[in-house]
């Protein structure tokens, strides 16, 4: 039996299994309060910002790592337990 294409397979999967652009946030425009404030603040700001981002990619990629992982175990055993 022929497989469907990947465009049918993708539109029948959950939307949590859907892929989006980038994790949905709540931004804050920060670029006006940052033209206001003392330059040494600013930089501080910047980096936490690109820190507080970086951990959220870190935290998604480690979420799909272990979905993955959970997809791989249940093709193996055909959706059994071990």
């Amino acid at each position: 039996m022929p497989k469907p294409p990947i465009d049918e397979i993708v539109a029948s999967l959950p939307s949590f299994f859907k892929w989006r652009p980038g994790p949905i946030t709540d931004w804050i425009d920060m670029e006006l309060v940052l033209e206001e404030i003392d330059p040494a603040a600013r930089t501080q700001l910047v980096a936490n910002r690109l820190e507080t981002l970086s951990a959220v990619h870190r935290n998604i990629a480690d979420g799909a790592k272990k979905a993955a992982g959970i997809v791989a175990g249940a093709r193996v055993t055909g959706g059994k337990s071990k």
